[in-house]
């Protein structure tokens, strides 16, 4: 079966790990490099839930820096909850897709590249993230929004994908290379970033 390189190529979507930015395009994004640091945090919570951290100690550590109140009502709903389903903490591992692509929009990731891998958990945990119980003051105020003209070419090529992805996945025909979660996850994740929903009222049609 065609790999996904191949697929995207055919379709006219660059596959370069690093896109070149899009020339003379200044629009900023609606979001700022602080809002979207925070979000990362929480997005960082949300998937330790999912893997069975206690959201205890979290919730803690979230109130402590000040921004339990930027988690949505879906996402305070998770952490509270005692009884999640299997179904809903397995989404929550999955938002660590949608984090990586914010992360890399604030300049803590290199490059994404085409969604055929999942993000480097190690390097998320270890590197990246502040540890549960740290401030979050260094991280937050480190954060530096890439330029408008690379956030448009990584949206492009997040949207083209996905639009390309759903009738492939009713065909039979999506790459098998494909990590299909990691793609829509970036796509909420850059809806969320170039639009004004709040979180849990992101639109994912295309």
């Amino acid at each position: 079966m065609v790999k996904t390189k191949q697929w995207a190529a055919s379709l006219g979507i660059d596959v370069e790990d690093a896109l070149p930015a899009i020339a003379d395009y200044n629009e900023p994004t609606p979001r700022t490099s602080q809002e979207i640091a925070i979000r990362t945090l929480i997005l960082h919570a949300i998937a330790a839930t999912g893997y069975g951290v206690d959201p205890g100690p979290i919730i803690e550590w979230l109130i402590d820096q000040s921004i339990w109140q930027y988690a949505s009502p879906a996402e305070q709903a998770l952490m509270k909850s005692t009884t999640p389903t299997d179904e809903i903490l397995s989404e929550a591992c999955w938002r660590q897709e949608a984090q990586w692509a914010l992360l890399w929009a604030i300049n803590k990731v290199d490059s994404l590249g085409l969604p055929t891998q999942t993000c480097d958990t190690g390097s998320l945990v270890d590197d990246i993230m502040p540890g549960l119980g740290d401030s979050i003051e260094q991280f937050v105020s480190s954060a530096r929004l890439r330029q408008p003209g690379e956030i448009l070419a990584e949206n492009d090529r997040t949207y083209n994908l996905h639009c390309y992805a759903r009738p492939a996945i009713r065909q039979g025909t999506l790459p098998d290379d494909l990590v299909y979660p990691v793609l829509f996850q970036r796509y909420y994740a850059f809806e969320w970033l170039t639009g004004t929903d709040l979180w849990d009222g992101v639109q994912t049609d295309t």
